[in-house]
């Protein structure tokens, strides 16, 4: 039978993240550290990742929105009521027990580490702005500690998602890895249960 875990907006909002992280990270690679044999079209580039830096704040506040209409909110973001929980997935994630403990749609590594992904978004929209409008946002960037400030909270941000990605990854298979086509499709297969023994 046929399960639906993820629905549409969740999908897109998803896959548009996927799209737009990728993007800034590359981008913001090769403005960090251009190798001397790709030589690309700086300014299309900067149009580019400004872009993406755009649809990835629609989309995060697309997500806001979805989560607090639905009700949903407490699903996705970490609450101080996961932490009784930590002990129990970190010895599954970790292998210490074979016993799958049942923490709903997703387990507070995946709820810690969406959390953490949302706030960077926040700093790297915050920093980025402070960058892109620099004649504009000298009030702001005096706020965050000056210009070299935004940029290095800027950079650890990009770093942080690098570092954190392959997590997500982990998490994913660990969890259940049939529910990564519910990403693709929605849906997940899920075994009927057994039918009940009639009484004699």
């Amino acid at each position: 039978m046929k399960l639906l875990l993820h629905p549409l907006p969740v999908r897109i909002f998803h896959w548009t993240m996927v799209a737009c992280v990728t993007t800034l990270l590359l981008t913001g690679l090769y403005f960090h550290s251009p190798p001397a044999w790709l030589l690309l079209p700086v300014n299309l580039l900067r149009e580019l990742h400004g872009a993406a830096a755009a649809v990835l704040i629609v989309n995060f506040a697309g997500q806001i929105y979805y989560y607090v209409y639905t009700g949903k909110f407490t699903e996705i973001v970490f609450l101080p009521r996961d932490w009784a929980n930590m002990r129990s997935f970190l010895r599954y994630f970790l292998f210490v027990t074979e016993h799958h403990p049942n923490f709903g749609r997703y387990n507070p590594g995946q709820k810690a580490l969406f959390t953490a992904w949302w706030l960077a978004i926040t700093a790297a929209a915050v920093t980025g702005a402070a960058q892109m409008f620099p004649d504009d946002a000298v009030g702001l960037q005096r706020l965050l500690g000056g210009l070299n400030a935004c940029r290095s909270v800027h950079f650890l941000v990009a770093a942080f998602f690098v570092a954190t990605i392959p997590f997500h990854l982990a998490l994913v298979f660990t969890e259940d890895p049939a529910k990564l086509q519910a990403i693709f499709t929605g849906y997940v297969q899920k075994e009927p249960p057994p039918p009940a023994e009639k009484a004699p």
